[in-house]
């Protein structure tokens, strides 16, 4: 009996049913969904690290010994030590000179390259390369192929053993471009016996794994620690040591990480508050006009566990549902979603999706709160006598507010009052509708100004800042004779970039170092993205950096360049700001005042230095970067950018129109008995649907207003987690408000016009009649 009648108010009742399991699938999707891809990415990446023995520090020196690679592996918490040769070669031969990385093995024990095609790697083969397979792949270079290696000005001939993947390299890091280019830019693998020139001279990295490794115990404390007993083994001669947590590829992929964590945590809490304030609303709403059905039910000898037991199948049966169905669609589908345009940009050699206890645990806390919604709404009127539930229901009490006894409210119109006081009778439905207007204000702001943002911080890079049309990277043996004719050719101007270790008080961070001379090609910005002139004689810091440092203008700072062990202290004559490179700039005169050369590494060009087909380099030039391109691989990220925006609007619209639409069917629902008294009183329907319009325009603007710094809040959390290199402009559009505001407020009112029939078709004698 109790199984049909629930039936029977669900299909009465759907809409309002269908919202409940609409907004709990869509918690529970999103949450797993979302949550499956992070964790699959987390999963991918930790057993990438684990399988090739990732290394826990890089140090860096001109010359590391066997002695001190003994005096590291005696350290206490060292676990194993590794000397590798790492060279930096151009490919003049192949289209646009693509940058090789050669990493000549002493052991390959620590960060060993994956296969994923051709033969085991051999440390004895002394006539071997293994190729990043990205790279090869890109420049359609295949196992058995003959590859020609070009150093110290002899070529040297290779065979290709196989294809892999590197775990230092999951992110391919360039300063010179926005987004990977695998052609232009690979690493290979190779035994220390296959140095072209007999035994190695010098090796100059040292790789370091920790026990425990740093994943296990990777505390500031024990970092700092691990590295003062390293330096002292070393008597500080070396120039750069960098930890794991600090290497590029992995913080910039485990930051990417972070920001899908923050993104699955965040957006499910909207829609899990809208479906248990749906589920309220709508289960008291039930309860309350059954309340004659309820009174028959006792004064037949139904026990009240047995009637809470049927009302509490409802919220059950629907958040069950709805959790059950995001639970299995979610991880299957969202993910699809990402892995594609996460892959164009990171190399994994699997992308895996990830279950996780904690789905099954918020599903089932998406149950338990429905239940225990539920069982608030219908446990008060289970507590009355029989005799006391078959009376009708006492009108609600309701007190004059203050407002009513002002001048005011005598100027204010009949729908005005009206509406007002049926909003001040009706807190929670109210209250509802706004918070449901601001979760869909929200993600519309976060999705539209992430789009925005992007297209900001683009027009902000090669418009406002970067005035030049190609970037000539020259050779690092290039002559000064070579950079002046280059400039001569091109009618360009010459910079020095490098990478620079920073230090204010206990903190270190590392980031680009930019040296002009006389630059007119680049524009620099100050933190209110106004043009700014940085001062020659001393240095200048980028505000993200100056942040992370905790420095401001007039702090002196130290300093020193990769590859160097000494470190020079400078104050900071003004801060700027930059959107993809955080560190200093310079001018050279201050430069070779340190008693450092001002060596050119790039020459900026207004013309379009871009060689045609079979169109040779000219002398000294290894790759040329043209603007067009770096813009092109821009609007490429871009694009996976718009997956998320797509995933944020569609979620605002559904938000929007379930919330709305139900709040909408409820006041009607709810007021039908006014509705028929303002009709028999002579109101026309036209009069009718505004009053209905009015108070969801009321609950709109309310929740609007509020809803703009809570997307931008959103925006802000995100781009705070893409990591240290990035300063993304988060700026509030007037456009993006306007599309906002049409958008919320068009639901609304499309909302509202689905009530037009509802009203016309409203049963006057059945709505007014009495209950007995």
């Amino acid at each position: 009996m109790l199984m049909k009648k629930m039936l029977r108010d669900m299909n009465r009742h759907k809409s309002q049913f269908v919202s409940i399991f609409l907004m709990a699938f869509l918690a529970v999707f999103i949450y797993t969904g979302v949550g499956a891809e992070w964790r699959g990415l987390q999963k991918s990446s930790d057993e990438f690290y684990e399988e090739t023995n990732l290394s826990n520090v890089w140090i860096y020196s001109e010359n590391v010994t066997d002695n001190q690679a003994k005096s590291v592996k005696d350290v206490k918490d060292v676990d194993e030590v590794e000397r590798r040769l790492e060279v930096d070669i151009a490919l003049p031969y192949m289209e646009n000179s693509p940058k090789l990385t050669l990493n000549f093995l002493e052991k390959n024990k620590i960060s060993m390259p994956q296969i994923i095609e051709g033969s085991n790697f051999d440390i004895n083969d002394a006539d071997g390369i293994w190729l990043d397979k990205r790279f090869a792949d890109a420049n359609k270079i295949k196992v058995s192929d003959t590859f020609i290696i070009p150093y110290n000005n002899t070529d040297f001939a290779k065979t290709v053993r196989g294809l892999i993947a590197s775990p230092e390299r999951v992110f391919l890091s360039d300063s010179d471009t926005l987004t990977p280019d695998f052609g232009a830019n690979g690493c290979a693998f190779l035994s220390a016996k296959a140095f072209p020139f007999g035994s190695i001279p010098a090796y100059n990295t040292l790789l370091v794994t920790t026990n425990p490794s740093h994943s296990e115990k990777a505390n500031s404390a024990y970092l700092t620690t691990v590295e003062d007993k390293i330096t002292k083994a070393l008597d500080g001669k070396f120039s750069v040591y960098l930890n794991q947590k600090d290497n590029p590829s992995v913080s910039t992929f485990h930051n990417e990480v972070l920001q899908h964590k923050m993104m699955g945590d965040i957006f499910p809490v909207a829609f899990l508050l809208i479906a248990l304030l749906t589920m309220l609303t709508t289960m008291t709403r039930l309860v309350t006009n059954q309340r004659i059905q309820i009174g028959t039910l006792k004064a037949l000898g139904f026990k009240k566990f047995a009637i809470l037991r049927h009302y509490i199948a409802y919220g059950f049966f629907l958040s069950l549902l709805g959790s059950l169905c995001g639970l299995f669609v979610g991880p299957v589908t969202l993910p699809k979603l990402f892995i594609p345009s996460m892959s164009s940009f990171y190399t994994l050699p699997t992308w895996k999706t990830a279950y996780s206890g904690t789905f099954f645990v918020v599903a089932g806390l998406m149950v338990a709160l429905g239940v225990l919604v539920t069982f608030l709404a219908c446990n008060k009127l289970l507590h009355d006598t029989p005799a006391d539930t078959l009376r009708p229901k006492a009108p609600t009490s309701f007190k004059h507010h203050m407002i009513e006894k002002t001048a005011l409210w005598q100027y204010l119109g009949f729908n005005a009052q009206w509406n007002f006081r049926d909003a001040s009778r009706n807190r929670l439905r109210a209250l509802m509708a706004i918070i449901g207007v601001l979760g869909c204000t929200a993600l519309i702001i976060c999705a539209i100004t992430m789009n925005t943002s992007m297209n900001d911080l683009k027009n902000w890079q090669y418009e406002d800042i970067n005035k030049f049309e190609s970037k000539m990277l020259l050779n690092p043996d290039v002559t000064e004779n070579q950079v002046k004719t280059i400039m001569q050719m091109s009618d360009g101007e010459a910079i020095m970039e490098a990478s620079v270790e920073l230090r204010a008080d206990d903190i270190k961070k590392t980031g680009a170092l930019c040296v002009t001379d006389n630059t007119t090609l680049i524009s620099p910005t100050d933190v209110h993205f106004k043009p700014i002139k940085l001062p020659s004689d001393g240095i200048s810091v980028t505000a993200k950096m100056a942040n992370l440092l905790h420095v401001e203008k007039g702090d002196v700072i130290e300093w020193k360049i990769y590859g160097s062990e000494e470190w020079h202290k400078s104050k900071i004559l003004a801060i700027y700001r930059e959107p993809v490179s955080q560190g200093i700039s310079m001018g050279r005169a201050y430069l070779e005042a340190q008693d450092i050369p001002f060596k050119a590494t790039s020459v900026l060009s207004s013309e379009d230095m871009k060689p045609q087909t079979a169109q040779p380099l000219l002398d000294g030039v290894d790759t040329v970067l043209s603007t067009a391109d770096t813009i092109a691989g821009w609007n490429d990220l871009t694009e996976a950018m718009y997956i998320m925006v797509y995933v944020l609007i569609l979620a605002a619209a559904v938000l929007a129109i379930v919330v709305l639409y139900n709040l909408g069917l409820l006041s009607f629902t709810e007021m039908e008995r006014e509705m028929a008294t303002l009709k028999v009183m002579g109101l026309k329907s036209g009069k009718l649907r505004s009053l209905l319009l009015t108070q969801s325009i009321w609950f709109s603007v309310i929740g609007f207003i509020p809803g703009i710094p809570c997307g931008i809040g959103l925006v802000i959390l995100l781009v705070n987690s893409t990591g240290e290199a990035f300063d993304y402009p988060v700026m509030l559009h007037i456009s993006t408000v306007l599309i906002s505001f049409v958008f919320t407020f068009g639901i609304s009112i499309l909302v509202n016009l689905l009530f037009s029939r509802k009203i016309r078709k409203l049963n006057m004698v059945e709505s007014l009649k009495a209950m007995e």
